[in-house]
């Protein structure tokens, strides 16, 4: 007695599955695009970095009333230095994801990074 291990069915939805798979991969892959950084001062965007073709250590002074040092270099960004009482924007740390942000009230300045592939996770 011979027993088959597939039918012609089972191979039909074997191959629906591998080929469902293929397509989900190639399309999450083709939406991901260099990471972006704008700079904004006051509501108006002053200065964007594509921070994938930054190398080198790139600085930014983006303000003249407080004296704020932006640093761009390796793929982040990040406010090193600001005049501000606080300095939470100093302490926020480096930026690379999409959707991250580093924000100085007291000088009016905003780094966000857009444009990179995002993942599962949501801030």
């Amino acid at each position: 007695m011979k027993i088959k291990l597939f039918k012609k069915g089972d191979l039909f939805v074997i191959a629906a599955v591998i080929a469902a798979a293929l397509a989900f991969y190639f399309i999450g892959r083709g939406g991901s695009t260099k990471p972006v950084a704008e700079i904004s001062v006051d509501g108006v965007t002053v200065q964007t970095v594509d921070l994938s073709s930054v190398t080198g250590r790139v600085e930014i002074t983006p303000n003249d009333e407080y004296n704020i040092l932006i640093v761009a270099e390796n793929g982040t960004i990040r406010f090193e230095h600001s005049d501000c009482e606080d300095k939470l924007c100093v302490s926020s740390g480096t930026l690379s994801e999409s959707g991250d942000i580093a924000v100085c009230l007291p000088a009016k300045t905003v780094i966000s990074v857009t444009g990179s592939e995002l993942d599962a996770v949501v801030y």
